[in-house]
């Protein structure tokens, strides 16, 4: 994901020592590094926790390559404060991303849907309602107005829109009738821009419900689903008709972080000729 961006980005002038399972590493005294900087290793991302002697770092988790007596290329990046003590208190262990947003990337629809509508790092989640329905929380923690080559991702999200893309339900799911107890529900789409793969989720309602509920294989007893993330759900096993008047829908989304698509929900289930 995008932690940081390039600003006073600087290649250690010597190697690095650093133990495999440990958060030890031992650098050439003239190698400038504080609390809170970035250190890439092998090309990943390190916060330095504590900076113990002159020689030696501790960073915020241990290594995870293999033990290098003399890792060559590694690189300081100095990041936002708030990044660093986000981070170093653990914040990148729970179910949030830190994602960084230029100043291109800010004025796209797409993010604004998610709440995303500054440049800057960003702290942002997604999840799901007990209806079923898709929800953003997303947290300014450091602004920084620059362009991408300024300060742009080290390495890029596929939450935050790079583009203007969309995705459009061009034939929505419709109802399926079956006396052979298998059938489909399909859509087609259209996209504009650039979205990248697209991702399916598709969800069912009970008959007499209102929450929407993320389907697999054996959600409901009588019936056995498939399919359930592509553009075309399958089931099979329906052996009668207690499972009339379900309705089905998906949510589409796509890698290129295009903002949620949902069916209009119509499509349902019936058993018979």
């Amino acid at each position: 994901m995008a932690v940081f961006g390039k600003i006073d980005a600087a290649t250690f002038a010597n190697n690095v020592a650093v133990t495999n399972g440990d958060a030890t590493v031992t650098k050439n005294a003239a190698d400038t590094v504080v609390v809170g900087d970035i250190l890439e290793l092998s090309s990943v991302a390190y916060i330095v926790k504590q900076v113990t002697s002159t020689t030696t770092v501790e960073l915020h988790k241990a290594y995870a390559g293999s033990t290098d007596a003399a890792l060559a290329g590694a690189v300081r990046r100095t990041a936002p404060k708030a990044v660093a003590e986000f981070v170093i208190k653990g914040g990148d262990s729970n179910a949030y991303d830190l994602v960084f947003v230029d100043t291109t990337e800010m004025v796209l629809a797409e993010n604004k849907s998610r709440g995303i509508n500054s440049p800057g790092w960003w702290l942002y989640r997604t999840y799901t309602t007990a209806a079923g329905d898709t929800k953003h929380k997303a947290e300014c923690l450091a602004f920084v107005h620059a362009t991408a080559a300024a300060a742009g991702d080290d390495a890029d999200d596929t939450v935050v829109a790079d583009v203007a893309s969309a995705v459009t339900v061009t034939a929505q799911p419709a109802a399926s009738t079956s006396s052979s107890g298998a059938g489909t529900f399909t859509l087609t789409t259209s996209t504009t821009g650039t979205p990248g793969a697209l991702a399916y989720v598709w969800q069912r309602q009970t008959a007499s419900g209102k929450r929407w509920t993320n389907i697999s294989a054996s959600l409901d007893t009588g019936i056995t689903y498939a399919d359930f993330t592509t553009a075309t759900l399958a089931y099979s096993g329906l052996a009668g008709d207690t499972l009339d008047g379900n309705k089905y829908r998906v949510k589409i989304t796509s890698a290129g972080g295009t903002e949620e698509v949902i069916t209009d929900g119509a499509a349902t289930l019936t058993f018979g000729s």
